[in-house]
């Protein structure tokens, strides 16, 4: 056998990318913002998606399962919208758009039977007046507007960027007329139409009911009436119809079109207000209470929770108020902070439990003051208090965090923790300073004290845990005096070349970050710290544990 090698040839498997890439094309006058999925598979259909008003691409990451050729276009023309239609009442851009796909049809070759276009309210419009306008087979459009102009004018950015400036009357006509005048020239019925809507939905009377009757000219035309007590709101109809929806584009992508005619989706039969009522009461008189941790941050030694706790269920009497308390508990003791009443729009659709309730009140924050810093060093047990005077109901349930939660921050002479998952939250409050830790890798690069202000900055890494990111650990600079301990965050920073080489022979993790330094390297401000001798400190949390490497000796004297 030849020791002579040919070269390396590129992988094939590295030569398809099977993600979304994010390009820019030139069609016509404008520039086209998209991304674009290859099939994965021999799925050979392309689905064209249009975004709704607020979202950059449509549906988000929620067509992970779709197997064919994914085309999502962007809404973004000369910095602002066009509804897909005008932008500043040029009409061109639909062109630019329009070559867009055919050239992905082109490149693909699908023909307009294997195009699906798919969109939810600005998007809806989108996908109907392209698959009219520009002869589409399949088209699945949840709340689309009707009138784009009335819509348009008035609402945000929208307005000034369809309409031009000053959103003129005469503009605002015109749009009013795109949709009624384009399915108006239709000649075709051959189509297959799906447009999803809910009777919770107000754009349904002020929308979409205006569509109906050009739309049931078409031989396949299927109305999907979304009517569910958790569609209160116009977002709400596509996650509700979700299911449905998915169903639909599946079918059509893979070939299939169904025939639903008209559908009612939802419950077999509109709730029962007695029946609610009973379940609704009963479940307000069983021992339960609910405490979820939604949001946390600590700021200069001070927390800041948010999150959902309420009784569920409702007495026969109607919504009654509720306060809630934040309780710490250790070894049989308690501690208790006041917590504010905050309000919640979709915890009915969260919360759910065989009949509607609204829970609209049914948020907590902790007040703006909220600081631990005269909480004994421990680790406690988090639970809420809620309690309904009127009706002489008061329960307690332990504090649970959907995600896994690990906030970290000086407090103090102490570290501050509050680490939360399923099973529950606790606070953790310990010294800041340890005792001088073996094991690590501690160097100090530079460090110097000038106008009241003080800054070290080097290498902290625990050999075999990974520091190859800027949230590994928690770095904090700790100025310990005689009597008192005073913290400062410092920040973790990416800096190869001075880590690398104190990586321990033959250890091949991943310590590019594992470097601490003083934020912006400004160093840390001790205007407030007293006069004295100070013995400073570096100490790193990460994991369970805290390791702490002394600096040196800092005498602060202040200014005269």
């Amino acid at each position: 056998m030849s020791d002579s090698l040919p070269p390396l040839s590129p992988n094939y498997a590295t030569l398809k990318n099977r993600s979304f890439t994010e390009s820019v094309e030139m069609h016509g006058k404008w520039p086209v913002e998209f991304q674009f999925r290859p099939a994965r598979g021999d799925h050979r259909h392309l689905l064209v998606v249009f975004s709704s008003v607020g979202s950059k691409y449509g549906f988000g990451n929620m067509l992970e399962m779709v197997q064919c050729n994914i085309l999502r276009i962007r809404d973004h023309f000369d910095g602002a919208a066009s509804y897909y239609v005008a932008r500043n009442m040029d009409f061109s851009v639909s062109d630019s758009i329009q070559s867009l796909i055919r050239s992905y049809m082109d490149r693909l070759r699908v023909t307009r039977n294997e195009v699906t276009l798919l969109g939810a309210s600005k998007g809806a419009s989108a996908a109907l007046y392209y698959g009219v306008k520009y002869d589409y087979k399949n088209i699945i459009a949840s709340t689309p507007q009707y009138w784009l102009g009335s819509y348009s004018k008035g609402h945000g950015q929208l307005g000034d960027a369809v309409l031009g400036e000053g959103q003129p009357d005469e503009n605002v006509a015109v749009m009013d007329a795109v949709m009624k005048d384009v399915l108006a020239k239709e000649v075709d019925f051959d189509r297959n139409i799906y447009v999803i809507s809910s009777p919770g939905d107000y754009q349904y009377e002020q929308e979409v009911k205006y569509y109906l009757p050009a739309l049931r000219e078409y031989r396949n035309f299927n109305f999907l009436f979304v009517d569910s007590p958790t569609v209160r709101r116009h977002e709400e109809v596509v996650r509700q119809g979700l299911p449905s929806i998915w169903s639909i584009i599946h079918s059509l992508t893979e070939g299939a079109a169904p025939r639903w005619g008209d559908v009612r989706i939802g419950p077999a039969a509109p709730e029962d207000p007695d029946e609610a009522a009973e379940y609704l009461e009963k479940l307000r008189n069983s021992n339960t209470a609910l405490a979820v941790l939604t949001r946390i941050l600590g700021v200069g030694g001070k927390v800041q929770m948010n999150g959902h706790a309420f009784i569920p269920g409702v007495s026969p009497e109607g919504v009654a108020e509720e306060t809630k308390r934040l309780v710490l508990e250790r070894d049989g003791r308690t501690w208790v902070y006041p917590l504010e009443t905050t309000k919640e729009m979709r915890l009915y659709r969260e919360y759910f439990d065989e009949y509607f309730c609204e829970y609209e009140m049914g948020g907590f924050a902790t007040q703006e003051d909220l600081s631990f810093e005269s909480l004994p060093r421990g680790t406690y047990d988090v639970s809420v208090c809620i309690t309904s005077e009127n009706e002489g109901i008061e329960r307690r349930t332990r504090l649970i965090s959907p995600k896994v939660v690990d906030r970290r921050q000086a407090c103090g002479d102490s570290e501050l923790l509050v680490r939360g998952s399923r099973g529950g939250v606790k606070v953790i409050k310990r010294d800041i300073v340890g005792n001088d830790s073996p094991g690590v890798v501690f160097t100090v690069e530079n460090k110097w004290e000038r106008d009241q202000r003080l800054h070290a900055e080097g290498v902290f890494f625990l050999p075999g845990r990974s520091a190859g990111g800027e949230t590994h650990s928690m770095y904090y600079l700790a100025l310990q005096g005689r009597s008192q301990c005073y913290s400062f965050p410092l920040e973790a920073r990416k800096n190869p070349n001075v880590v690398r080489p104190c990586i321990p022979a033959g250890d091949i993790g991943n310590y590019d970050c594992g470097y601490f330094s003083t934020p912006g390297d400004k160093g840390v401000d001790t205007t407030d710290v007293p006069a004295g001798r100070y013995t400073v400190w570096v100490s790193m949390s990460t994991g369970g544990a805290l390791f702490s490497k002394k600096v040196g000796k800092f005498s602060l004297r202040k200014p005269r």
